[in-house]
């Protein structure tokens, strides 16, 4: 008998106490029973006035999709939980939401067939959560979990993929030290935030709230800065963009690692990544607003020396960030000629007729065009140690090193 079947024999009540005895909460964000989850919806519902029914899903906020495998690998469980839901809520209104990345899932044929088994509309996409009022918004993992709990298999346990391997189910009570190796680690990603290794050796999975299971371990060749950069980049390309707090959050957080991974940063972005990311996490209505910023967050809270290096020593730690090598005009061979700044867009040429020029190399994106312009040969490319240089205007002919 399919669990399912088995839950038609109870009364709705009876279900629901069941849940509540079990004690299942929901997988995602809310830290919630799910026995008060779907009393809620029903509630809701009434209040405004709106039909009830079942929207499962991922978090919105989750660009890595590890979890979508539970759903590959076993698609009517997870349709068979949401036909649970639905009928402890008496409706029929059930929707599963597949991201837009994994529009091939959406068309496998086995989940197909089990949604056309248990009636559940497929949708590619965001959750709009505005939309959904009243109805009971649930993570595709605790829809299987309702399968388990109606099989009598439930198991309170976190599904986890260390590194980008194959997802594994653990424990609540694992810790992260059991599961990586911290040896040498700069950060750890854990859902959709960064500890400090000292921070992650004393978590377990469940205190470390990895509600998309993702466990990633940064070693000192990754770049916090560039990693970041990566990540809200992702965010940006799946957000729906209706919302002003998310949307622009998103694009000024990724500007401003995008310029300080470039070697432009500034002081202000430390303070301002933290006043956009606490505003996204308060002022948007749903996961992609609400977490997609906890990764800068806590690049800046917890890793703030390497963005210090990035932005006061126009250096990466990690040696990701930056060219290597580095333009300069040599004192011997210039002959103030000028064509340089004429050619460079970025103004980081300094000199007049007839003195020696000089390059901030602070400013300079190395981009060559005074290199090419430079009939005297002056303006050289080195990776390595760079020459005595003038730190003042000087005429040309005058420069001595000392």
């Amino acid at each position: 008998m399919s669990a399912l079947e088995q839950v038609k024999k109870l009364s709705r009540e009876e279900v629901l106490d069941k849940i509540a005895a079990l004690g299942i909460e929901e997988y995602g964000l809310v830290n919630q029973k799910l026995s008060d989850r779907l009393v809620a919806a029903v509630q809701e519902s009434k209040e405004e006035g709106k039909e009830t029914g079942v929207v499962c899903a991922l978090n919105n906020a989750d660009t890595d999709g590890v979890l979508l495998e539970v759903l590959r690998s076993e698609p009517e469980k997870v349709l068979e939980g949401i036909a649970i839901a639905a009928y402890v809520l008496e409706s029929e209104n059930m929707v599963l939401y597949i991201p837009d990345y994994a529009k091939e899932t959406a068309e496998d044929e086995r989940l197909n067939q089990a949604a056309d088994k248990y009636q559940v509309t497929l949708q590619t996409g965001l959750v709009d959560v505005r939309a959904s009022q009243g109805k009971a918004l649930l993570h595709l993992i605790t829809a299987a979990e309702l399968a388990d709990a109606f099989n009598d298999s439930y198991e309170p346990e976190i599904f986890v993929s260390v590194n980008g391997q194959a997802l594994q189910k653990v424990s609540c009570e694992t810790k992260i030290a059991d599961l990586v190796s911290l040896e040498g680690a700069k950060a750890v990603q854990l859902g959709y935030q960064y500890y400090t290794p000292a921070e992650a050796e004393e978590l377990t999975v469940a205190s470390a709230g990895i509600t998309n299971g993702v466990i990633r371990v940064l070693a000192e060749k990754d770049c916090i800065v560039a990693e970041t950069e990566k990540r809200l980049s992702a965010s940006r390309m799946l957000s729906c963009g209706k919302c002003v707090f998310c949307r622009e959050g998103l694009i000024q957080l990724t500007h401003m690692q995008k310029e300080t991974a470039a070697g432009k940063g500034k002081a202000e972005f430390l303070d301002m990544t933290q006043e956009i990311g606490e505003a996204m996490t308060f002022s948007t209505p749903c996961t992609m607003g609400q977490t997609s910023s906890l990764i800068a967050l806590s690049a800046v809270q917890k890793f703030g020396s390497e963005y210090e290096a990035h932005i006061k020593k126009k250096a990466c730690p990690a040696g990701v960030c930056f060219s290597t090598e580095t333009i300069y005009i040599d004192p011997k061979t210039c002959d103030g000629c000028g064509e340089c700044m004429d050619v460079c867009s970025l103004d980081c040429i300094e000199g007049k007729a007839g003195y020696i020029h000089m390059i901030d190399d602070i400013d300079c994106d190395r981009c060559g065009k005074c290199m090419e312009v430079c009939e005297a040969g002056a303006i050289q490319k080195t990776s390595g140690k760079l020459p005595k240089l003038p730190n003042r205007l000087t005429k040309v002919g005058r420069f001595k090193k000392r």
